[in-house]
């Protein structure tokens, strides 16, 4: 025998369950009912009293024929078979009783139980985090002069932590003497400080005779294409008509035809590599070049395989620069993932997108100098002329706002 119960919620259907059937009942299934326009009506359960002795054989096989169905009183309760009874068994003297095993619905019901009081702690754990934060930033500015706090608080506000704030304080307050600490002066004193950490490439240079291959990899969605037509444009701009561009994400949707169609209106040379095999017969063609940009696929991190492609094509260019593009405006958490596993395919530059889009500008500042790799370009809009070349007075500027 099933029966169906359809209730508010689980922990309503279980009581039911349990005050009508008993402790004997089995779920079958639950589930939550999504469209139900009745709000008394959210979740189903559907419940057996039926033993597994007694279920229905599976298909193509013939169970036991008992001749009829178990049948169960209102209360859940199976009626008692009296023809079936044998002799009463001897009793022991001594009985160890046995605890009592819980039903599914209670079993059910306690797991609920723990889960909500989990939810309960990771909340509390929540709050706390919080409140540690915010003392830490209350720290920082409790043991510092108070004319120290409007930089303080920018800095904190760019997603600095309470540890590097108080590192560039104490730098910025041997540089101001007590009787000049104003506001704009602390600032420009604090430009220096920021400057002063911040890591810079130094800047490509042309050459004879062998063109400057520069590539570009990145999670997927982090705009290395658009920062490659930028480059190549600025290119043409400055004089440089010798640029050409090669893609190795020739399999992506859309991908190749955005890169084509930009190609084609920038009247730059555009080449598909398709395996690390290729790489040989296509840089030939190019030799006469003095600028390759080579753009990759942009996959999901922690892709085995996509690591290995990368490394194929890395070791089958070898390429004179390697940027890592990052969006400056993905969490601090994934941007430190994506930077553990790029570096470990060779990137010896770093480019943020989306600068603009940001409301924190901090990792400007620590990812360089955790990663020891330097910042070579921005990507700040979307315009083409949207990229600046990394300026130390600048981002100190940006860090500051």
């Amino acid at each position: 025998m099933t029966k169906t119960y359809k209730a508010g919620s689980f922990t309503e259907a279980f009581q039911r369950i349990k005050e009508e059937l008993g402790p004997d009942a089995v779920i079958l299934q639950q589930r939550e009912l999504k469209h139900s326009k009745n709000p008394s009506e959210k979740v189903e359960v559907v419940v057996t009293l039926d033993d597994l002795s007694e279920a229905p054989p599976p298909p193509g096989r013939k169970g036991k024929d008992t001749g009829k169905l178990a049948t169960y009183n209102h209360k859940g309760i199976r009626p008692v078979e009296w023809q079936n009874i044998g002799p009463k068994p001897v009793e022991p003297k001594h009985v160890e009783l046995k605890p009592i095993e819980k039903s599914s619905a209670d079993k059910l019901i306690d797991y609920m139980e723990n889960a909500l009081e989990e939810v309960k702690k990771l909340r509390e754990d929540f709050a706390a985090t919080r409140s540690d934060f915010l003392e830490g930033i209350r720290v920082v500015r409790d043991r510092i002069p108070k004319e120290f706090n409007p930089v303080a608080a920018k800095l904190s506000k760019n997603g600095l932590s309470a540890q590097i704030v108080q590192d560039l304080l104490a730098e910025a307050m041997i540089l101001c003497p007590a009787s000049s600490r104003d506001e704009l002066y602390i600032k420009e004193q604090m430009k220096k400080v920021l400057a002063n950490r911040i890591s810079i490439a130094s800047r490509p240079r042309l050459r004879k005779g062998r063109p400057l291959v520069q590539m570009f990899i990145g999670p997927a969605g982090s705009g290395k294409s658009g920062i490659i037509s930028k480059l190549a444009g600025r290119a043409t701009i400055t004089g440089n008509p010798n640029v050409a561009i090669v893609t190795t994400d020739c399999y992506r949707m859309g991908a190749l035809e955005q890169m084509e169609s930009f190609a084609a209106a920038a009247d730059i040379d555009l080449e598909r590599i398709y395996s690390p095999e290729e790489v040989p017969g296509v840089f030939e063609k190019l030799r006469d070049k003095s600028l390759i940009l080579v753009d990759t696929a942009g996959r999901s991190l922690g892709n085995k395989e996509h690591e290995e492609e990368i490394k194929a094509f890395h070791d089958a260019i070898r390429p004179d620069e390697v940027h890592l593009v990052l969006p400056l405006n993905m969490r601090d958490s994934d941007l430190k993932k994506s930077a553990e596993i790029y570096v470990d395919l060779k990137a010896n530059r770093i480019i943020f997108t989306r600068q603009d889009e940001s409301s924190e500008q901090g990792a400007l500042l620590w990812l360089p100098i955790k990663f020891g790799i330097p910042l070579s370009y921005i990507g700040n809009g979307q315009s083409p002329d949207n990229i600046v070349s990394a300026e130390k007075e600048i981002i100190a500027e940006w860090l500051l706002k």
